[in-house]
């Protein structure tokens, strides 16, 4: 008697473990739980006492099938663990998503022009809570994994996701260096594309300014005794201004063909605007005096921007010496500096000549044939627009002919933003 009673409560003790174990363990459990009912049922074979003598066989076969059930599962659950073995970027980013209980995430780059980029995508990016890793590339750049998600990342740990992270610091390798052969490939072929065009206009171009040196040269050289001071004078100094026009030409072809093929790399700073402005404005104070011309300034002198300080000087330069050249002799100069929505906006409006409308898409094009009684080469504003875009911004003009002109510039206030920052402002960012 006191052996049965002994058995039975050993026998409820057991059944108690066995349910608070899985209760514990939850789904950590389910694949093991048919192996305890397996050994249940064999116990029971042994304790259980009865007339029928096909109870304890009935057990014991009970057993034995959840036991080799219970075995298929443990099987195939090692299958199943053999299959997330990290093996591609897809199943790096399902084993993160795993492990950190993220609803999205999304891994972003810069490329090789410093814009980020995202390169992947998974899940929905409209949870507030999230986490950044940054990962370093060889290259010295930094590539960024965000993970979205409803509930906190109070589990997380970077150790964990060793593998995962090598994976997809892999993957960023690999498209760097497909975007590095891509940019030599195009950059061949955009190279000689430019030296082809630019040589052609320039050749075209060049005629002038080198005829006029060449010709002065010549009476120089050859009626120098009959020539007055005067003469001499004015001679010396039309070549001058021929050569200057010829390395004017020169070098803006140069930037314009780097920028073209590639080369050039902005140098992002904060400053004032407005400091750049002045600046440019005080290069033309003896122009603007010689003309008589009224500059009126509507500028927020507290406006800073980021951008490349002396390429975005160039950009003002450029529209400021276009609306002195153009502009009739105490005529006003209009020069606008406001911020808008994320961005700023640079105006420059003059009362000169204006733009003929047949000229209207000959603007931005290098060595426009525009009919005009002043020289140039027409590169200035071509070069503007090139440095305008480079730093994502826009350039347009309106004018009206015999009226005047009004460019107009708009850039983003801020250039290297991480793409999370925007989502980071509103959101608890471990």
């Amino acid at each position: 008697m006191l052996s049965v009673i002994i058995q039975s409560l050993a026998f409820v003790i057991f059944i108690g473990v066995f349910l608070l174990t899985i209760k514990i363990l939850n789904d950590g459990v389910s694949r093991l739980k048919w192996i305890f009912v397996s050994v249940l049922l064999s116990w029971l074979t042994v304790v259980v006492h009865t007339d029928l003598s096909f109870v304890p066989l009935l057990f014991l076969f009970s057993g034995v099938v959840s036991g080799i059930y219970g075995l298929i599962l443990l099987s195939k659950e090692k299958d199943k663990k053999e299959k997330r073995k990290i093996t591609s970027i897809k199943s790096a980013i399902n084993s993160i998503i795993e492990k950190t209980g993220a609803k999205g995430i999304i891994v972003a780059w810069n490329d090789l022009n410093g814009n980020s980029k995202t390169v992947l995508k998974y899940g929905e990016d409209e949870e507030c809570l999230m986490i950044i890793i940054p990962v370093s590339l060889s290259d010295g750049s930094v590539s960024y994994i965000a993970l979205y998600g409803d509930k906190p990342f109070v589990n997380f740990k970077k150790d964990d996701l060793e593998v995962e992270i090598s994976f997809v610091k892999l993957y960023i390798e690999n498209l760097r260096l497909q975007e590095k052969i891509k940019l030599v490939k195009n950059d061949s072929i955009k190279v000689k594309d430019s030296i082809y065009n630019y040589i052609h206009l320039l050749s075209h171009e060049l005629k002038k300014p080198l005829t006029v040196v060449i010709g002065f040269s010549e009476i120089l050289r050859d009626e120098f005794r009959n020539l007055t001071e005067k003469d001499v004078i004015d001679f010396v100094t039309n070549i001058k201004r021929s050569g200057e026009e010829m390395l004017v030409a020169l070098s803006y072809v140069g930037e314009i063909a780097e920028i073209e093929t590639g080369k050039v790399k902005l140098n992002f700073e904060r400053f004032k605007a407005s400091e750049v402005v002045n600046d440019v404005l005080n290069y033309f104070a003896g122009e603007i005096g010689k003309k008589n011309l009224n500059v009126i300034l509507e500028i927020d002198d507290v406006l800073e921007i980021e951008a490349d300080r002396r390429k975005f000087r160039e950009v003002v330069y450029q529209l400021v010496s276009n609306a002195v050249k153009f502009s009739d002799k105490s005529s006003s100069i209009t020069i606008a500096l406001t911020r808008r929505d994320g961005e700023f906006e640079l105006k420059v409006k003059d009362e000169g000549i204006g733009i003929r409308p047949e000229d209207m898409d000959k603007i931005f094009k290098p060595f426009p044939r525009i009919k005009t009684h002043l020289n140039g080469t027409g590169l200035g504003l071509v070069l503007a627009k090139y440095l305008v875009e480079l730093h994502g911004g826009k350039i347009s003009f309106v004018s009206e002919y015999g009226k005047g002109s009004e460019f107009k510039v708009i850039l983003p206030l801020e250039q290297n933003l991480d793409q999370f920052k925007k989502v980071a402002e509103n959101c608890k960012t471990i």
